[in-house]
């Protein structure tokens, strides 16, 4: 199951840009997020009331939901949404984003005790060399100064939530913790949608309202859920590595999807990319339970005194 779920996050996390890309040309930023927050959020708590889930408990559930929430959904998907409808393209925003392992892996061994040592680090090398080699053709310049800022806003939620969800997540119910932090993240979306876009905007194309409804299904329901999942198994460094696949795969998907031609040296990028983030899985597979020590038999002089009154 953790051989398919990991190339389906990569997959489904890809496509988001792309989505993205599609939904901005007809709605603004602000407003796509917000949406996409508002339904995901609603249909997530429809499947956690309907299968029963518990629902978190004390202050200190609820701040940690909050502030995941605040970081990955509301800083991230608010800022690239923002960035995409400036103009900035969908491989520039996924190559970003991708840097998000270099930032985890540093201060994962502060903040969570988990050290990527030398062979994990120069995978990430490889793998970010990679990425630059398949997302360089993709990169269009679009955006400015502003879009390149909102995309650096987007790697840092993006980055800081991962570190506290791997930190404080470990027995946060999947459904109910999902919903919370999906909606925490509407709710911060909302005030800002409605002053800077002037109310929300809904797509009213075939295409805008097929790109709302993936974002909102695939992306901050399925995908995200797959993140948890895959972060408890494993350690933050190596679920946040498989980021650096997502250029390359976006530029693939981007063939049919957006009508770009498909270069050599995506494929070229790609190839280097996977034998970066295969040295990052090796060298961030969580420890297991440290071995007991074998019991050493007392010694006859050992047991006599011990059966000595």
């Amino acid at each position: 199951m953790d051989r398919l779920s990991k190339p389906l996050f990569v997959l489904l996390w890809s496509s988001g840009f792309l989505a993205g890309a599609l939904g901005t040309r007809d709605v603004p930023g602000l407003s796509l997020a917000t949406v996409r927050l508002v339904l995901a959020g609603g249909l997530l708590v429809v499947v956690a009331v309907a299968t029963g889930a518990r629902w978190p408990r004390g202050r200190r559930e609820w701040r940690d939901l909050v502030v995941t929430g605040l970081l990955i959904q509301a800083v991230q998907y608010g800022a690239v949404s923002c960035a995409l409808a400036l103009g900035v393209s969908a491989g520039l925003a996924a190559l970003v984003l991708c840097l998000s392992p270099v930032v985890v892996a540093a201060f994962g061994g502060p903040l969570l005790g988990e050290r990527l040592g030398p062979i994990g680090w120069a995978g990430s090398a490889v793998a970010v060399a990679g990425a630059l080699v398949a997302g360089a053709d993709h990169l269009d310049g679009g955006g400015g100064t502003a879009g390149l800022a909102l995309l650096g806003l987007g790697l840092a939620g993006f980055a800081a939530g991962t570190l506290h969800q791997k930190r404080v997540g470990a027995e946060m119910d999947l459904r109910t913790g999902s919903a919370v932090q999906v909606l925490v993240g509407a709710v911060v979306l909302l005030p800002l949608a409605l002053l800077v876009d002037g109310g929300l905007v809904l797509p009213g194309g075939a295409a805008g309202i097929g790109a709302l409804a993936w974002v909102t299904v695939v992306n901050s329901g399925v995908a995200v859920l797959l993140l948890f999942v895959l972060l408890r198994r494993g350690t933050a460094a190596g679920v946040s590595g498989l980021l650096y696949v997502v250029p390359a795969v976006t530029a693939v998907l981007a063939v049919p999807i957006l009508g770009q031609p498909l270069e050599p040296q995506t494929l070229t990028g790609l190839a280097v990319t996977l034998a970066g983030v295969l040295l990052v899985q090796r060298a961030s597979r969580p420890a297991g339970p440290p071995r007991r020590a074998p019991a050493t038999p007392p010694t006859r002089g050992t047991a006599g005194a011990a059966r000595r009154p």
